[in-house]
């Protein structure tokens, strides 16, 4: 009697955190929608402000750069904008599955290592001034007035960004293992049931 009582117990316990779950990822799919639009929003103004400094020079494209270098760094910045706003829309669409009470799934397997995949592309971004100096170093490009400031922080903000990355990858990993478990785990159960 102790036992069914436990299992009850155990039972409501899990169905309470499920819930907890639910009410959590609703609210954060909020949060993910509002960042996803202004993201956007911005992300958009940053290439208008880009294209139309080329196009009309004035304050904003007084920098050292020659054209090519603008349009390079306008295009590093819309794809880089692009996989951040790819990153929000996983984790919208995750925390989505989360307030539907999906939680251990394939689906949100896929998503995480989908995160830690455009995380991972996103770090190597940050390694682009340096290799970028070390090429001009080379006679490969021109050289491009990157400040010292930048360099020295590239480094580390790089190594943060991959060891972030490996993070995701290696807690996809751990689900999907654990939901090939729980798969089978299941499977054995219903063939029980069935002999019962």
């Amino acid at each position: 009697m102790n036992a069914s009582a436990s299992v009850f117990t155990r039972q409501d316990e899990v169905r309470s955190k499920i819930r907890k779950v639910s009410v959590f990822s609703r609210y954060a799919r909020v949060v993910f929608s509002a960042i996803f639009a202004f993201g956007l929003v911005g992300s958009v103004a940053i290439v208008l402000i880009g294209v139309f400094g080329m196009v009309f020079p004035g304050p904003i494209s007084d920098l050292t750069l020659t054209v090519p270098q603008k349009i390079w760094s306008l295009a590093m910045t819309a794809l880089q904008s692009g996989i951040w706003l790819a990153i929000v829309h996983q984790l919208y669409r995750l925390f989505g599955n989360l307030a539907g009470g999906s939680i251990y799934t394939a689906d949100n397997v896929r998503r995480v290592r989908i995160v830690g995949f455009l995380w991972l592309a996103s770090s190597g971004f940050m390694l682009l001034p340096v290799v970028w100096t070390w090429l001009a170093s080379m006679g490969f490009v021109e050289p491009w007035s990157l400040t010292k400031a930048v360099l020295g922080t590239a480094w580390p903000e790089a190594l943060n960004s991959f060891v972030s990355a490996g993070f995701i990858l290696l807690i996809s990993w751990v689900l999907d293992v654990g939901l090939y478990e729980k798969d089978q785990a299941d499977a054995l159960q219903r063939d029980a049931d069935l002999v019962i």
